[in-house]
């Protein structure tokens, strides 16, 4: 596994009232702490995206509440908050053929960190480009 390969957990859950709570306090009584969260909606369900502490356990207790819990790679770069600095980023990839799957961000000081699906297969090529231009990896420690 890449130094850099953060693991994340794509758990789907139904779109109703009460669900992420739920879902969440199954995290908490496990004593299992959420470092990043996206939701995503669709009709009927939702794609919850969590990076947390101990992701191998919390796919565990997932699965055996009933979720359907997906284990993905993922990488995470820190941003500058100044104009281009993220155009920065996606440039490098797009330059290195590298498709986007998708991403999300969270401000950490005064910058962001972005977190990026890509292909498996471009994953090293991904973190390569980024190293070369000089950018700042996230190493999964940052998150747990």
């Amino acid at each position: 596994m890449n130094k850099y390969a953060i693991k994340q957990l794509s758990v789907f859950v139904e779109n109703k009232k009460g669900e992420l709570t739920d879902t969440t306090s199954i995290l908490f009584e496990e004593n299992i702490s959420i470092k990043s969260l996206l939701l995503v909606e669709s009709t009927g369900f939702g794609i919850l995206r969590l990076i947390v502490e101990n992701p191998d356990k919390a796919k565990e207790v997932l699965v055996e509440a009933g979720y359907t819990v997906k284990l993905d790679q993922v990488f995470a770069v820190k941003v500058e908050d100044k104009l281009g600095k993220f155009h920065k980023v996606a440039k490098i990839l797009s330059e290195h053929d590298i498709n986007i799957l998708y991403t999300y961000a969270f401000r950490n000081d005064n910058a962001g960190v972005f977190v990026f699906k890509v292909d498996k297969s471009d994953f090293t090529k991904a973190m390569e480009a980024l190293e070369d231009g000089n950018l700042e990896i996230m190493e999964p420690s940052f998150f747990y």
